[in-house]
């Protein structure tokens, strides 16, 4: 598949499996994520590979979260924040870890991590697995932030679920070009 046609078809799958990427095509698949743009080299992000049992564990993360957040949160709102990372066999956490430069803002820094995440999900669906990006409050929370090993002004600009794809991939309707380009 042709680097034009990866990007124009790409397409989120949110029904993940077993098998997710090994050890060398998780390698390619960061790899090819720390190419993304990077003004200034200034590389501000880490990423975190939640896989196997680690994945109930980020689980028990976010429904500690949900239950500081919401006291009054249901049970089934709790397993639901437990289950949540179970969706795939392996998430990558993408966060931003902002340097103070005085020519490239923190703006730019969130954009280098969203296109480092953006390649990797490339690169994984180029090796045949599927991929879908998330995020919610959980990708702002102290708690969570601080169990993926983060500091205050960390932020996860996403978590990037991949696995096998399970079904058909959703149709996604083509957009009519005039509506998001101006020739100027």
């Amino acid at each position: 598949m042709s680097v034009i046609n990866a990007l124009q078809q790409r397409n989120s799958h949110s029904k993940l499996i077993q098998p997710g990427p090994d050890a060398a095509q998780l390698e390619a698949i960061v790899r090819a994520g720390l190419r993304a743009p990077d003004h200034g080299r200034l590389r501000p992000w880490h990423f975190v590979a939640v896989q196997g049992d680690r994945r109930e564990a980020l689980g028990e993360l976010f429904a500690k979260a949900l239950k500081l957040r919401n006291p009054t949160a249901t049970d089934a709102e709790l397993a639901k924040a437990q289950a949540a990372p179970l969706r795939a066999p392996l998430i990558v956490a993408g966060l931003v870890k902002p340097v103070e430069h005085p020519k490239v803002p923190r703006v730019e820094q969130v954009a280098a991590v969203a296109c480092a995440l953006h390649g990797m999900s490339l690169a994984a669906e180029s090796q045949g697995f599927g991929a879908m990006w998330r995020t919610g409050w959980y990708a702002q929370d102290a708690i969570v932030i601080d169990g993926l090993g983060g500091v205050p002004g960390d932020e996860v600009i996403g978590f990037l679920y991949l696995g096998s794809r399970k079904g058909d991939a959703k149709p996604l309707m083509e957009p009519e070009l005039d509506t998001y380009l101006t020739l100027y």
